[in-house]
This record gives C-alpha cells, sequence and structure tokens, in this order.
C-alpha cells in the first residue's frame, strides 16, 4: 500500500541541521503505546533530508511496552526509549527509527503534537538502507496534544549582566562545610544569556527529567562487589582522562561531554595506545541531531551521532566555539560507536548502582544535571546545592523559567567517599577549563540525585581504529 505523507526525499550534505532540541514536551506514557511507522523507500544514503512530501512505501506496526520492549506486527521483539522529552528511537526486526515529537509554534505558543512526529530517519542496524519516515500513534480519537506560552519575562531579564556577589560566596562558604566557594573573574561582564551558554545554552534544557530507577537485588549485588572507590584519573597509577577543556561561550556541553567520554574510553579500550583528542566543533557544526550552541543532548551526540556519522580529531575541526558552516579543515578517519544506550537500558532506567557498575566495567560516562547559581562558584569539596542566588535576577529567572530540570552535562571519572564526613561523591569532568574547580573538575553528592545526576546517564562503546 502506498501513502502521501509530509516528508521529501532530497540529498544535502552532512551540514545540514535539524532543529534539536525543539520545543515538544512529551512525556514517557504519551509516547507508549501502537504506533504506525510510514515509510519511503529504503535506499537513500545516510546525508537524506526529510521534510515536505513523499510517496511511502512500507508501514510497520509497533508497539512500544513498558519499560523499554518494542514488539512489531509480526511479534519481532526489539527495543525503544523516549529521548528526553523531544522524541523516541525503536530498534526492532534489525532496522532503527528516529523521530522528533511534532509542535505547532506561533510566537511565544508552542502546541505538542505528541501522537504524530515530525519527518525521522530509518535504517538498518548496520547503518545501510536510510528512509525518511512518520510515525502516527493509535488514540482512538483522543489527540494528544498540549499548548504552553514562553514567557518573554525570562528573554528580558537574560540581558542584565551576572554579577558575583561577595556576601552570597561569604554566606555559602559559612552555612555548610561540604565545599566552598569562590570568585571567578572571568564570569564578570557576562549577561545571564551568556552564563545559560555556559551551563549549555536554551536547547539542553529538559522539562520533566526522570526519577532514577528502582534498585533491585541484582543491582545491589552487582554494585556490593565494586571497590570503595574509584577514579579513571589513577587505575594503578595510568591516567585513562583526556585532558580537561573550555567550552568558552558558547553551549556545546553536550559535545565536550560527549567527546570526553569517547575519549577515555578509547584509552580504557586499547590500554592508552590510542589518545586521540575528538572534535566537539564538528558535532556542534555538522550534527544533524543538536542545535549548535544553543545546546543538544549526548545520547544524540555520543550516541546516534558518532554511530551514524562517526566523530572527528579535532586537528581535523579545532574548536572555534560558535555555530559555523560545517566545513572541516580536513578529512580523516572517523571513530563510530558500536553501541549506546541510556544507562539501565532507557530513559528512566538510570540509578547510582548501574552508573557504578558502567563506571567500573566500562569507562566514564556522560551525564544530565542541573546548574544552580551557586555551582557557577564552586571552587572544591563536595558540592550540594545551597540555594543561595548571587542576586535577584537569578532569583526570578528560576521562578519564571519553567525548564529548570536538567540544562547541563558532564562526564563521570569516578567516586569516593569522604573519611571525615562519611558522605558518597561522584567525581566529575566539567567543560569550563582548568582554573575552575578541582582543576577542572567538581565533586558532588552520590546516592541522593543531588541536582538529578542519577537520573539522566548516558554511555556508548566506541570501536578503536
Amino acid at each position: 500500500m502506498k501513502l502521501l505523507l509530509s516528508v521529501t526525499l532530497a540529498l544535502v550534505c552532512v551540514a545540514h541541521s535539524v532543529l534539536a532540541d525543539t520545543p515538544a514536551n512529551c512525556t514517557y506514557e504519551d509516547i507508549r503505546g501502537v504506533w504506525t511507522l510510514s515509510e519511503s523507500d529504503r535506499s537513500a544514503e545516510k546525508t537524506e533530508k526529510c521534510e515536505g512530501t513523499i510517496r511511502a512505501v512500507h508501514q510497520v506496526k509497533v508497539e512500544l511496552q513498558y519499560p523499554n520492549v518494542a514488539v512489531d506486527e509480526f511479534g519481532n521483539k526489539g527495543t525503544w526509549t523516549i529521548i528526553y522529552n523531544q522524541g523516541f528511537e525503536v530498534v526492532v526486526n534489525n532496522r532503527r527509527y528516529f523521530a522528533f515529537s511534532d509542535y505547532k509554534q506561533e510566537g511565544s505558543r508552542v502546541t505538542s503534537i505528541c501522537h504524530e512526529t515530525k519527518p525521522g530517519w530509518s535504517h538498518d542496524v548496520l547503518g545501510h538502507n536510510w528512509a525518511c519516515f512518520t510515525g502516527h500513534k493509535q488514540t482512538n480519537g483522543s489527540m494528544i496534544v498540549k499548548t504552553y506560552t514562553v514567557d518573554e519575562r525570562e528573554a528580558s531579564l537574560k540581558t542584565r549582566v551576572f554579577r558575583q556577589s561577595a556576601d552570597a560566596i561569604a554566606k555559602i562558604n559559612s552555612m555548610q562545610n561540604l565545599w566552598t566557594a569562590k570568585h571567578y573573574p572571568e564570569f564578570e561582564g557576562k549577561t545571564y544569556a551568556e552564563m545559560e551558554l555556559l551551563a549549555g545554552g536554551p536547547k539542553s534544557k529538559i522539562i520533566g527529567r526522570p526519577q532514577p530507577a528502582p534498585v533491585t537485588d541484582e543491582d545491589r549485588y552487582l554494585a556490593s562487589q565494586l571497590p570503595d572507590e574509584f577514579d579513571w584519573r589513577n587505575v594503578s597509577g595510568v591516567n585513562y582522562v583526556s585532558p580537561v577543556r573550555n567550552q568558552g561561550g558558547c553551549g556545546s556541553c553536550f559535545a565536550f561531554a560527549s567527546v570526553h567520554m569517547i575519549e577515555s574510553r578509547l584509552r580504557r579500550l586499547t590500554n592508552n595506545t590510542e589518545q586521540v583528542v575528538l572534535s566537539p566543533q564538528d558535532i556542534v557544526s555538522c550534527s544533524e541531531y543538536s542545535q549548535g550552541c544553543d545546546g543538544g543532548f549526548p545520547y544524540l551526540t555520543a550516541g546516534k551521532y558518532a554511530q551514524d556519522f562517526g566523530l572527528t580529531l579535532e586537528a581535523n575541526y579545532p574548536y572555534e566555539g560558535r555555530t559555523t558552516k560545517c566545513t572541516p579543515k580536513k578529512q580523516g578517519n572517523r571513530y563510530y560507536t558500536a553501541l549506546y544506550n541510556y544507562i539501565g537500558g532507557f530513559y528512566g532506567g538510570t540509578n547510582e548502582e548501574r552508573m557504578l557498575v558502567s563506571l567500573v566495567n566500562n569507562g566514564p560516562f556522560a551525564i544530565g544535571f542541573m546548574v544552580h547559581g551557586d555551582f557557577q562558584s564552586y571552587h572544591s569539596g563536595i558540592y550540594r546545592h545551597t540555594h543561595v542566588t548571587h542576586d535577584e535576577t537569578a532569583a526570578q529567572l528560576a521562578r519564571f523559567n519553567p525548564f529548570v530540570e536538567t540544562n547541563h552535562a558532564v562526564t563521570v571519572v569516578g567516586y569516593g567517599k569522604d573519611q571525615s564526613s562519611g558522605l558518597k561523591y561522584w567525581t566529575v569532568k566539567n567543560s569550563w577549563g582548568a582554573s575552575w574547580g578541582e582543576h577542572g573538575y567538581f565533586r558532588i553528592l552520590r546516592g541522593t540525585n543531588e541536582c538529578g545526576m542519577e537520573s539522566i546517564a548516558l554511555e556508548a562503546i566506541p570501536i578503536p581504529n
């Protein structure tokens, strides 16, 4: 059966960029259910651009079941996951489908259409036989539509200049002794919009992040077999972690967290014989699945982009810290990922124990968490949010901004327990340069989902060259 759909087939270069993150806001329950995926002919290349109108020649009916089981009409079982609040990915019958949820935006009014998708991409699990598709969920006549209005007051607040308050820093240091705050001269004079880019950019924010998954007996047992502390910077005297870098004034934390994970995992897999430095700029400028300096997500970069298109070396595409046309300095071998998934197998499957097991067995991983105003002043110690703000503008942004759950991506490299306080912590690599925090790293409370640290973790398995 042939159907007319709103998709166009056109061959374009990889420099094309789609709207991701999108303003859509769809939940797990919005997506779970029976979907019909309607595809174009499966003869395209990975440079496919999907928009407009095509004549679809394939239909696949698939039920997305709890928690992450996908079953097609022929009884083939696979997996699926929502991707933040943006869309979903399905792998079934040796074929992979990815699309963003549909939406309409008129001025400040955004309507999420969660029972439909924007045109998405499909291909077999080997990365061949690409096609475009759209998805339609069986809803028994009831559409899943949600509307919200973007608050224009937030935009005006972001033009104000960020000030580091000496009183706020003193208050942080006097009210608790877990961590210390300090003044960073490099932050002076930046606007709140620029500070938001430092935290990940407006397109890295997630509405309603999941809670950590319930801990099973198997989770507890596997975690109990691990050492009390572990750090990939010092495994029997050997460092497997690549150097700290600085994202500058670009909301590219998602790209840095992604390449930092892949770099370290390549070192682990090759016993440090492949100590590569990969290019975040390639992701910022060329990724089909992110929004440049406005932000993005590791699942769609270290995961999907790295598997579909590969990552290039920093020397081939030096970091510029701005969104540019996709123009690499030179070509070269690319590094691909064999597998990628949220730790736990799906969005909502992550917890502390599963993160510990993944870290020790597989290497550093990328994670999303919430940057609060006091975190920007972190100097040393075990961070826990104090609710101290530098000025009233920060407080107003926190009240007005609906996207406050998760906004920054970083790379977890270790864990431990403080001997004096007995508190557990994660050791995390940031992308704000080596002069920030503990030589570019920070420690944060572990086991309490502090700032969402134990809710959204992504791991990928790279393929050495």
